[in-house]
């Protein structure tokens, strides 16, 4: 084996004279050190791997040295690995599609010249002050937080919060930009993408790796929660200090909106700000694809056995932090999916082809990821035999668990009261639902967020009655005197503990027990495109010759 420097790979000396930038196609990759350097340019793809070994790293062993040489490749520094850097129309799987300008780097000099610079400790201070003062804020308010996630949001305060959070989103990513230009980098690119099917702004600061500090680093990369984090401290503290309802529902709204996407940011295992600073706090760069390597070549010896490979990162917490990796964006991308679906399925013909859209993509590339996975582990030299005998074990595993495990079905629709009459009701002109007679009912708020119980009692269907109903009956959204059309197809018998019942909100029907299987096809699949086949039906009735 005789490794070659890939293409297009250089080196830029620091002020740091023992650390080297590792450029690749004019990016910066990492930072290596002068032995590194003159160990990856001696990489001519003529001398052998183990005069390598013996020129440069005697002292250490030959797995050692291997290892090393694996992580030069998993960071496309040589030939076979080459990548080539983001430019203005970047996919990265498996749900980033990012769409830039590559003028960034003077846009945010210019920029940094129109800000007032402030010291290092009082930016600390000031902002430890602020987040104090907005957590003890939130701690008086707790009450009107949790009505604020289990409630309608007003359309308004809605379409103001959408404008709001884009803003904020802009300054965000411009954070993350003016903190690199601030510490001496150049942010290469900027502009839009859309990000685990989520639209969002985005700063590529991978010239960050030119600044000389890893603590600098991280700051860029917390830059940005940063803001949203002050962000929710302003809103908590003008909330408790303007006791105006309308005015204060909205901000703290966007205080729930934005702790949460700081949450979310701050996940280490997804490219997420998190993972970024983590990444330059350990000054290991390529951390996610090297332990996702770590982790897949564990599951592959486990499943498939094989040979045993050294690691990318040589750190005991390699292959957990590479699994959590992988189950990471599986789970993110399941919970927005799900949260659709329980949002909009019950909204009408076109959101159920929406929902039912969104699933099929999801499954789709899903499937593609896996079957590149699969064609990678039978390419890594394992047994076919007992890939086959493994794959196919699994596979009956479970389709076998789905068939025989029993889960409860529930189907989501909308209620809205009428006198002494609580009605379920489902989105959509000539829309009907098969709701089970003497079904047991669990009366919800429509909050855009989460839902509280307001009831409960048992459903019995009636004959579709198409009327219109409050927009909050549908969705978590209200709106004075805007009603949208539905169809009731079945009356509440509300249970006498319920007490009051509000006039609209979410109901959750029990359907009765399927196995995992069918469940799964129910809520994905047959809920939400019920009305699209009652309104096909409807027409088919009354396109019948009558005689």
């Amino acid at each position: 084996m005789s490794p070659l420097l890939a293409s297009g790979v250089t080196f830029e000396e620091t002020a740091d004279e023992a650390a080297w930038i590792a450029m690749r196609h004019g990016v910066p990759s990492s930072r290596v050190s002068t032995t590194v350097v003159e160990l990856l340019t001696a990489m001519d793809g003529e001398t052998a791997l183990r005069d390598l070994h013996r020129r440069f790293a005697a002292s250490e062993s030959s797995e050692s040295f291997l290892r090393l040489v694996q992580r030069f490749r998993a960071s496309g520094l040589l030939d076979g690995d080459t990548k080539l850097p983001p430019g203005r129309l970047t996919y990265r799987p498996p749900f980033t599609l990012q769409v830039a300008t590559l003028r960034a780097p003077g846009i945010f000099r210019r920029l940094d010249r129109l800000i007032v610079p402030f010291s290092r400790r009082a930016s600390l201070v000031s902002g430890a002050v602020l987040l104090c003062a907005g957590l003890l804020a939130a701690t008086v308010q707790a009450r009107d937080l949790r009505d604020v996630l289990t409630v309608p949001v007003p359309l308004v305060s809605l379409i103001g919060l959408v404008a709001a959070l884009s803003l904020i989103t802009v300054l965000h990513e411009s954070a993350h930009g003016l903190t690199l230009t601030r510490f001496g980098g150049r942010p290469r690119r900027a502009g839009i993408m859309l990000f685990y099917l989520t639209p969002a702004f985005f700063v590529d600061v991978t010239d960050g790796w030119r600044l000389p500090d890893r603590r600098q680093r991280a700051a860029v990369a917390l830059a940005g929660p940063a803001v949203h984090a002050v962000v929710a401290a302003l809103a908590l503290i003008v909330a408790l200090v303007l006791p105006l309802p309308e005015i204060q529902h909205a901000l703290l709204l966007l205080a729930v909106s934005c702790v949460a996407i700081v949450l979310i940011n701050l996940i280490p295992f997804v490219r997420f700000d998190g993972y970024i600073a983590l990444m330059s706090a350990l000054d290991e760069p390529n951390l996610r694809v090297r332990t996702i390597h770590d982790g897949g070549t564990f599951l592959t010896r486990f499943l498939f056995g094989g040979r045993r490979m050294s690691r990318s990162l040589d750190a005991w917490w390699s292959v957990p932090f590479g699994l959590a990796s992988l189950i990471a964006p599986v789970v993110l991308v399941s919970f927005a999916v799900a949260r659709a679906n329980r949002v909009l399925a019950g909204g009408g013909p076109v959101l159920g082809l929406l929902v039912v859209a969104l699933e099929s993509v999801v499954v789709l590339v899903g499937v593609v990821l896996l079957a590149r996975a699969l064609h990678r582990v039978l390419r890594s030299g394992v047994s076919r035999l007992r890939f086959v005998a493994v794959s196919a074990a699994v596979v009956a595993s479970i389709a076998v668990a789905g068939a025989v495990i029993p889960v409860p079905v529930t189907a989501t629709l909308g209620f809205v009261t009428r006198g002494d009459r609580v009605l379920l009701v489902h989105g959509g002109e000539g829309a009907e639902a098969d709701v089970p007679g003497g079904a047991p009912v669990v009366l919800l708020s429509s909050g855009i967020l989460a839902n509280e119980e307001v009831g409960g009692g048992t459903a019995w269907p009636q004959r579709p009655e198409p009327t219109t109903v409050p927009l909050d009956a549908l969705f978590p959204v209200t709106a004075e005197g805007v009603t949208v059309p539905a169809v009731a197809v079945a009356e509440v018998d509300v249970s006498p503990e319920s007490g009051s019942v509000p006039s609209t909100g979410q109901a959750r029907i029990e359907i009765g027990e399927r196995n995992l299987w069918q469940m799964l096809w129910a809520t994905g699949v047959t809920l939400p495109l019920s009305t699209l086949q009652s309104e096909g039906e409807e027409r088919d009735e009354d396109e019948r010759p009558r005689h």
